[in-house]
């Protein structure tokens, strides 16, 4: 029976401003995401019977509650059929550490499911699957560079060219979005804020005046860790290191046409401290069929 296997990419986010709660209790944020070339794989096979899924050294993850099920779930129910595959889910991103991992294997569900049925579903119809599923899943069907808004589904292209290549450092302990925003809105006043990025994209800015994060402080707080690797990173030659997402996972911007070897001194401090860690490229699409 056909196979068909999909990568999905994980993200940084380069930006990320939190403007208020809203009434249905999500937050309100503007964000610039980076889609990077670190993925997981999924492979759909075309079976009988009931679906599975398999995820290697994360049996935790095989279960109906894995947003990969419940893409095909939704792509059920839309389509009126019965679909039933077998999914090996290969994770190389690691879990619950603000990369975007499981809303891209999510988006890469849904693409690699329209491939293998020959579904009758437009790009409309994804994205409406897509902002069922979560707020990041969207963009993972696009990719690339863009700034998100609303709860992050509201996606604008932008380009900042990709002249830089990026060290991801995790600290081997998830993070709960939902902890991370319930502590994050307990500084809230209740006014929402005015959106800035639009205002700093313009003047075009170099990359590193453009990093921040209102969610790092508050994760910071409940693992120092993250403080340590944003300073090893700086002392070893990143020109900036931030949080990305609800975190704990830390990027170092690294520009080794401007510092030589700064590649090397990262990695090297990172390994020595046995901290988990990729050096990645920005990449300019999203989830993709191979």
């Amino acid at each position: 029976m056909k196979t068909v296997i999909v990568l999905a990419p994980a993200k940084i986010n380069l930006f990320l401003r939190v403007l208020g709660l809203r009434p249905d209790g999500y937050h309100e944020i503007e964000t610039l995401f980076q889609a990077v070339d670190l993925f997981d794989e999924i492979a759909l096979r075309e079976t009988i019977g009931t679906t599975s899924i398999r995820v290697p050294g994360h049996s935790d993850l095989e279960t109906e509650a894995n947003i990969v099920m419940r893409a095909i779930s939704w792509l059920e129910k839309r389509t009126g059929g019965k679909l039933s595959v077998a999914i090996s889910l290969n994770k190389k991103i690691p879990v619950a550490a603000g990369l975007g991992g499981g809303s891209s294997d999510a988006a890469a569900a849904l693409l690699g499911m329209r491939d293998l049925f020959d579904l009758d579903l437009t790009e409309d119809d994804l994205w409406v699957a897509a902002r069922s599923l979560g707020a990041d899943v969207a963009f993972f069907l696009k990719g690339g560079t863009c700034v998100g808004e609303g709860i992050g589904e509201k996606l604008t292209p932008v380009d900042l060219g990709h002249d830089y290549l990026a060290v991801l450092a995790n600290p081997g302990c998830p993070v709960s979005t939902a902890e991370v925003f319930r502590r994050y809105s307990q500084g809230l006043t209740g006014h929402f804020r005015e959106g800035r990025l639009s205002v700093l994209l313009s003047a075009r800015p170099d990359l590193e005046d453009l990093l921040h994060n209102d969610l790092q402080a508050v994760c910071e707080a409940m693992r120092p860790e993250i403080v340590d690797i944003r300073r090893i990173m700086e002392a070893h030659g990143a020109t900036k290191a931030l949080m990305s997402g609800s975190g704990p996972t830390v990027f170092g911007i690294l520009r080794e046409s401007e510092d030589p070897g700064v590649v090397d001194r990262v990695v090297d401090s990172l390994s020595r401290q046995s901290i988990r860690h990729f050096v990645v490229n920005p990449i300019a699409g999203g989830a993709c069929i191979v």
